[in-house]
C-alpha cells in the first residue's frame, strides 16, 4: 500500500514507497545537477558475493516485453542443457528480462533440488510462464484493475500486484536464494544512475545502498520498477530515508532507459573469471514514420536512435572484451579488460559456412528465426497475450542462439554428442 498521492509531503509507509505525485522527486539531485559531475556516495555497504564456484557464470537479460521474457527462458534452458546452470552466480536483468529473472529466482530452490536438469527448467520455469502468457493478457488484467488506481495505488503498483499473482508468488527480496546474486535493474531519474534491487541491498552509487532486511520489499516491486515504461507506468517513488546520501526520493522507471542490456552490473573487471552470457532481445530501430504528430514522431524517433546508440556502444565494448580473451586461448588467464562469454541478439545471423562446431549445431538443430512469416526480432514489445506457437518459437529461438554462440566461440562447452540434447518444443 502507498500513502495518498494528494497529501502534501506525507510520511513514508512501511514499504518505503512515496506517492507518485509527490513533488520532491522532480528536483535535480546534487549528484547530477547542472555543472556538477556525478560522484559516488562513499558508503561502505555492498552486496554479498555468492558462494564461490569453479568458473562461475553470469547472465545478462535485456528488456523487450514478453518477447524478451520468453527468449530469456530458452537461453536459460540452454544453460541447463550444457551443464552451465549450476554454475550461475550472477543474474542481471532489465524490464521484460526481469520478468524471466524474477521467475528464475523464484524457481531456483526447486530447480536445484531437481538437479538443474533441462526437464526441470521446462516443468518448473518455462511451462508455467507459457501457460500464463499464452492464456491471458497482462495488459487486459491491468486495464481491468484500473479502478484500483482511483485511490493511492498507481498503475505501477497494479503491475506489481499482477506480477505477484501471475509469476512471483509474493517473494520478498531478502528471502531470495543466496546461491545467486540476483540483480534487477531500474533507472533512477532523480540521479540519472542505474538503480539496483538485490537480495540484500537496493540503491545506486550516488545515493548509496540500503539493506533490504526487514523492509518487506517484494521482488514484484523490483520487477515492476524495472519494467515501468515511461508514459504507460508512473515512476516508483521510494522514501529517501534509508539511503545515506539521498537528498531527494528516488524515482524509478524502466531500466532500459539507462541500459537495456543489463550489462553494467556484471561487466566489471571484478569478474575476470566469470563466463558472461548476454541475450539482447530488445527492439530494433525500425524504418518509416513514427506516427503522424510532427513533434511526437520526431521525439519518438530521436529516442529510438538514442536507445540504439547506447545499446550498440555497450555491445561493442563487451565484444571487444571477448576478442581480447580469445586471443590468449580458452585456458589461459585473461588479461586486464578481457572477458570470456557470448552475446547474441534475436536478430543475430551466424554464417552458414562457420566453424565445424557451428556447422554441426546447424545440422543437428534447424534454425527457425521466424514465426508466421515474421522474424522473431520484430515481434512487438508488449505485455499482452501471445499466441502459444509464437511463445514456443521465442523460447526455441533463445535456446538455439545460445547454442549457436557456444558452438561458434566456445565449442568445448557443448556436449560432444549433440543428439543427446532435446530442443524446446516448437
Amino acid at each position: 500500500m502507498t500513502t495518498s498521492r494528494h497529501a502534501p509531503a506525507p510520511p513514508a509507509d512501511p514499504s518505503g514507497a512515496l506517492p507518485a505525485g509527490d513533488p520532491r522527486w522532480t528536483v535535480d539531485s546534487p549528484a547530477v545537477g547542472t555543472g556538477l559531475t556525478a560522484r559516488p556516495c562513499g558508503d561502505t555497504l555492498r552486496p554479498a558475493e555468492p558462494p564461490a564456484t569453479a568458473r562461475p557464470v553470469a547472465l545478462a537479460l535485456s528488456g523487450g516485453g514478453f518477447r524478451a521474457t520468453l527468449a530469456a527462458l530458452g537461453f536459460v534452458r540452454l544453460l541447463a542443457d550444457t551443464g552451465l546452470l549450476p554454475r550461475l552466480r550472477y543474474s542481471s536483468s532489465v524490464s521484460g528480462g526481469s520478468v524471466a529473472n524474477g521467475c528464475l529466482a523464484t524457481a531456483w530452490p526447486a530447480l536445484r533440488e531437481a538437479g538443474f536438469t533441462a526437464r526441470a527448467v521446462e516443468d518448473l520455469l518455462i511451462e508455467p510462464v507459457l501457460d500464463r502468457v499464452s492464456g491471458r493478457s497482462l495488459k487486459h488484467a491491468l486495464v481491468g484493475g484500473l479502478w484500483r488506481t482511483l485511490g493511492p495505488t498507481t498503475r505501477t503498483d497494479l503491475l506489481a500486484r499482477c506480477l505477484d499473482e501471475w509469476f512471483l508468488d509474493g517473494a520478498e527480496l531478502e528471502h531470495l536464494d543466496a546461491q545467486v546474486r540476483w540483480i534487477v535493474n531500474a533507472a533512477n531519474q532523480t540521479t540519472g544512475a542505474r538503480f539496483t534491487f538485490e537480495r540484500d541491498v537496493y540503491g545506486d552509487y550516488t545515493i548509496g545502498l540500503a539493506p533490504t532486511a526487514g523492509t518487506g520489499l517484494r521482488l514484484s516491486r523490483a520487477v515492476s520498477a524495472s519494467a515501468a515504461v515511461p508514459g504507460a507506468f508512473p515512476p516508483v517513488v521510494l522514501d529517501r530515508g534509508p539511503f545515506p546520501c539521498a537528498t531527494h526520493p528516488p524515482a524509478l522507471l524502466d531500466g532500459g532507459t539507462y541500459d537495456n542490456t543489463g550489462l553494467e552490473a556484471v561487466d566489471g573487471d571484478r569478474y575476470p573469471h566469470t563466463f558472461l552470457c548476454v541475450l539482447n532481445a530488445g527492439g530494433l530501430l525500425r524504418p518509416g514514420v513514427y506516427g503522424r504528430v510532427p513533434v511526437v514522431r520526431d521525439l519518438a524517433r530521436a529516442n529510438s536512435l538514442l536507445y540504439r546508440q547506447s545499446t550498440a556502444l555497450r555491445t561493442r565494448a563487451v565484444v571487444e572484451r571477448f576478442e581480447r580473451a580469445r586471443a590468449v586461448g580458452p585456458d589461459d588467464d585473461v588479461p586486464h579488460g578481457a572477458r570470456r562469454g557470448v552475446l547474441v541478439q534475436l536478430s543475430t545471423r551466424f554464417p552458414a559456412d562457420g566453424s565445424e562446431a557451428l556447422r554441426r549445431w546447424r545440422a543437428a538443430f534447424t534454425e527457425q528465426p521466424a514465426h508466421d512469416g515474421r522474424h522473431l526480432a520484430l515481434v512487438p514489445t508488449v505485455f499482452d497475450r501471445l499466441d502459444a506457437g509464437l511463445c514456443r518459437a521465442l523460447v526455441r529461438r533463445g535456446w538455439w542462439l545460445g547454442g549457436a554462440a557456444l558452438a561458434a566461440f566456445h565449442p568445448h562447452l557443448l556436449p560432444e554428442d549433440l543428439t543427446a540434447l532435446r530442443p524446446p518444443q516448437r
